[in-house]
């Protein structure tokens, strides 16, 4: 018999994907939660959590696991800003990823849950705002745009539900990934701001509200995941003085960030890996803004405020 909360989560030892999996745990469903190592998974334990080593791009080990499940949550991708061949984004992102939808379907999932990144929506607005540069020179956000549309065909024969989560850091997440934005903030005595800023939610926030859309969202539909809208100065100001820290603050100028992205092109054409570049570096220059206003309508969702001494505690 099929337990209807019964889920499947794709790259379950990511930050994201960890919490997802607490929250779902904690509203009452079994989880079967998929890795590639399970020694390198350090997410929440609990009754009801399966964890089973299995790379997603193959489609055919992770139909197996699907019996019984009645949905899945795709979080697992390729996020790399340093890599130059799109095509290797395309075969996770895009191609695995549609795939993985035509096995759900073959197994009778009722929700195919989506993670995208806010990236793939014009900053500055909301949903079906067309994408926009520097978002449009990367690799990785046009990868995710192009498995949305790869997915959304299958719409008729699974509910398709996309979430576009702005920046995450928190719980589960390490110094190397999206919580090293903090690591100045700790430690140094000056610390360097870029001009622009992005918006920036609790990865724990995150995952409430991707459970939220899992549930309620409607089919077809793309729903941003923010929190709260930051200039990088303000972000680091009220990160620092949550932990009893006041450090000089210096703005970066443009023309500074502008030179360090185009030594990273040169690199790019050297056949050299560097998460430098032209459009990365832009990406600091601007104010990389949304609302959640659909996802608070429709879902129920608004975001916390980031409790900043706790999140630097990770």
């Amino acid at each position: 018999m099929r337990n209807m909360k019964k889920a499947i989560v794709t790259g379950a030892n990511g930050m994201l994907a960890s919490n997802i999996i607490g929250e779902l745990l904690k509203k009452g469903y079994e989880v079967i939660g998929t890795v590639r190592n399970i020694s390198r998974y350090h997410g929440p334990q609990g009754e009801g959590l399966e964890l089973k080593e299995c790379d997603f791009k193959d489609a055919e080990a992770m139909e197996k696991l699907m019996d019984g499940c009645t949905c899945i949550v795709h979080v697992a991708a390729m996020t790399s800003q340093g890599e130059n061949d799109y095509s290797k984004f395309r075969r996770v992102n895009v191609t695995a990823t549609e795939e993985l939808v035509k096995a759900a379907v073959r197994q009778g999932l009722k929700r195919f849950l989506y993670v995208s990144t806010a990236n793939t929506i014009g900053y500055g607005g909301a949903e079906g705002a067309p994408m926009k540069y520097p978002f449009t020179a990367s690799h990785y956000a046009v990868s995710k745009a192009e498995g949305e549309k790869a997915i959304l065909p299958y719409r008729d024969r699974i509910d398709i539900v996309i979430v576009n989560p702005t920046f995450m850091a928190g719980r589960y997440g390490t110094a190397k990934g999206s919580n090293r934005l903090f690591n100045m903030t700790r430690k140094s005595p000056v610390v360097f701001c870029p001009k622009g800023g992005k918006n920036v939610l609790d990865v724990q926030e995150a995952a409430r509200g991707m459970v939220l859309a899992l549930e309620k969202g409607v089919n077809g539909e793309n729903y941003l995941i923010t929190g709260r809208n930051y200039s990088y100065r303000e972000l680091f100001s009220e990160a620092a003085a949550a932990i009893g820290r006041h450090p000089l603050l210096i703005t970066v100028p443009n023309f500074l960030l502008k030179a360090a992205g185009a030594i990273g092109d040169l690199m790019h054409k050297a056949g050299l890996s560097s998460d430098l570049s032209t459009s990365n570096v832009t990406m600091l220059m601007i104010n990389n803004h949304y609302n959640t206003d659909k996802a608070e309508r429709e879902l129920g969702f608004k975001a916390a405020p980031i409790d900043f001494r706790e999140l630097l505690s990770y």
